[in-house]
């Protein structure tokens, strides 16, 4: 059984954008970063493709696979 918190948070209409978004976008990186869920998983909790999602990590300078390009390449037989 899966259990929900709901959090409120007061943010200055100018400051709004889309805040439910990036709340769920910050929440997945946060456990993706901890070692607590897979990639994949994150890119579920955000509402995210699994490539938007590394996008969205690679923009913020953190790193999906512990691969270089060159390494990621190799591994996966692409020249």
């Amino acid at each position: 059984m899966s259990r929900e918190v709901v959090v409120r948070v007061r943010v200055p209409s100018h400051y709004a954008g889309d805040v439910e978004r990036e709340v769920r976008l910050a929440y997945a990186i946060d456990l993706f970063v901890r070692g607590v869920v897979s990639v994949e998983r994150a890119a579920e909790l955000a509402e995210l493709s699994l490539y938007d999602f590394i996008s969205e990590l690679r923009r913020r300078g953190v790193t999906a696979y512990p691969y270089s390009d060159e390494e990621l390449r190799e591994e996966l037989g692409i020249e």
